[in-house]
């Protein structure tokens, strides 16, 4: 038993083929890349961004607004994270998590995450967000967000009681 040999010919690729692929190729990847290089420009998706990294952080362990705050600073304004620093902590206080609202946190809180645009401006915008959670249930509350800097940041967190 023998190799067969192939008489099948196949033709160089013209220079017009190479460049539609290369530009299919570039596309593909800017897009994919796109809202992970350049998400805040978008004032929904910088909170839902903001919400899947600091559900993960804090169910990770990590305390974000005391260990974080260079992260914390891209998705917050500076006067919202001075407010939380300066609210007292405890009974009569700040009791839980002043982003979530809770004293426990569900990890689907992250995944699972529910953007609405209720007004959105060109430097202010105010989003409703719902958390969708097995463990610990929703948590729904309205962000008013700032264009500062470059980027969307979340400047208010009203929980409804």
């Amino acid at each position: 038993m023998g190799f067969e040999h192939s008489t099948v010919c196949s033709r160089p690729a013209t220079i017009a083929e190479m460049k539609s692929l290369l530009i299919a190729v570039l596309l593909t990847v800017a897009a994919t890349l796109a809202p992970a290089i350049w998400p805040e420009k978008n004032p929904a998706q910088a909170v839902r961004n903001f919400y899947a990294w600091y559900v993960h952080e804090v169910v990770s362990g990590a305390r974000p607004l005391e260990k974080e705050q260079e992260q914390m600073r891209k998705f917050v304004t500076e006067r919202l994270l001075t407010r939380v620093d300066k609210m007292p902590k405890g009974p009569g206080g700040l009791d839980g998590d002043f982003f979530l609202d809770a004293q426990e946190v569900d990890p689907e809180w992250g995944k699972n995450i529910a953007v609405s645009n209720n007004y959105v401006g060109k430097t202010m915008s105010k989003l409703g967000v719902i958390l969708t959670g097995r463990k610990l249930g929703n948590r729904q509350f309205e962000v008013k967000v700032l264009f500062q800097e470059g980027a969307w940041k979340i400047d208010e967190v009203k929980f409804s009681d």
